[in-house]
């Protein structure tokens, strides 16, 4: 079983700093307190320690990073800093709900022995809308190494930023997260994670993550140049991969199934849509065509843009988006 001294909630930052102090204030104020560590990626922001440390004092440890090493190596450096044998990574605009620890240590008594546990999160919108996750059919926890959730992880990302707790020794053990990853690095370790050692997750939620559409993100800028699908498809044959070679099971990638389970998002893609090349509109537009249609609208847009070609997703924007969902928008994991 975990226990509290156990564990260490990372807080990493960059810029930020109208979000920050609430992210450290949600992981200080845990029913079940722990650790609690700032990793700075060597911020431009040259008042961003002070402005931390003198609201914080000696309740965190602050560490600057002396260079900057990017998103997903940076996620790295807290694991180097990390002195407890558990690890929950926080990203400087998310926040954690109060029961997190708690919860965690629940999930670890009921199902001991993974190196993984992770919540349900909702979701926060620039405009300030909120979104519950959506009901689940598994009960109060499901073990992704196997069975439907291993399936379901397959195909996208489920672990989400907040609400994660890993066995650092574990994820050392398969090479940590991998630094020049452009976009789905979490996704990588947390799938190999699963499939070696286990994972659990849990129906409760436990965070809040923060879409974000500020254009200097740098998964803003993957989604805003058409590699989002893109570099999901080459994680998901990675993870193909990594199943055959882990434990010997073959699988074909089969993107047709794919399409039909998870079209592309409709408002997403027409409003991101000018700002790529024409390889990466060529790529979206085939995906959407052969997509499955959730809605009739979906469709006659579908039947419009295979006579059109690519180029009709340009004007997208003007004339198919004004009735769509907001949850199609902006997906906060990678």
């Amino acid at each position: 079983m975990i226990r509290a001294g156990d564990i260490t909630i990372a807080i990493t930052v960059f810029r930020r700093r109208e979000y920050v102090l609430g992210a450290i204030r949600s992981a200080l104020e845990q029913t079940v307190p722990v650790k609690v560590m700032v990793v700075e990626d060597c911020s431009p922001d040259t008042g961003m320690q002070a402005l931390i440390t003198n609201e914080f004092g000696d309740r965190i440890r602050y560490i600057r990073n002396p260079s900057n090493r990017g998103l997903f190596d940076n996620w790295n450096a807290c694991m180097e800093y990390c002195t407890t044998p558990w690890l929950s990574i926080l990203h400087d605009d998310d926040l954690l709900l109060p029961c997190f620890v708690e919860k965690m240590i629940v999930a670890s008594d009921r199902a001991p022995g993974r190196a993984l546990y992770f919540g349900r999160l909702k979701n926060i919108f620039p405009s300030g809308e909120t979104k519950e996750p959506a009901e689940v059919d598994w009960g109060n926890w499901r073990d992704l190494g196997s069975g439907r959730g291993l399936e379901e992880f397959l195909q996208q990302s489920i672990v989400g930023y907040a609400g994660n707790l890993m066995r650092v020794e574990a994820a050392r053990s398969l090479g940590g997260f991998r630094k020049n990853s452009l976009y789905t690095g979490d996704w990588d370790l947390w799938f190999r994670l699963s499939l070696v050692f286990g994972a659990v997750e849990i129906s409760e939620v436990v965070g809040v993550g923060r879409g974000q559409e500020d254009g200097d993100r740098a998964t803003t800028r993957i989604i805003r140049n058409g590699w989002k699908w893109v570099l999901d498809n080459v994680q998901r044959k990675r993870n193909l991969a990594q199943l055959r070679k882990i434990r010997g099971e073959e699988r074909a990638f089969e993107r047709s199934h794919l399409l039909s389970g998870n079209p592309i998002p409709l408002r997403l893609l027409a409003e991101v849509a000018p700002g790529f090349s024409r390889r990466t509109l060529r790529y979206n537009w085939w995906l959407f065509t052969q997509s499955k249609s959730p809605h009739w609208r979906y469709k006659v847009l579908q039947i419009i843009l295979r006579l059109t070609g690519p180029e009709g997703l340009l004007w997208l924007p003007k004339r198919a988006v004004k009735n769509e969902p907001q949850d199609s928008k902006w997906p906060t994991a990678g």
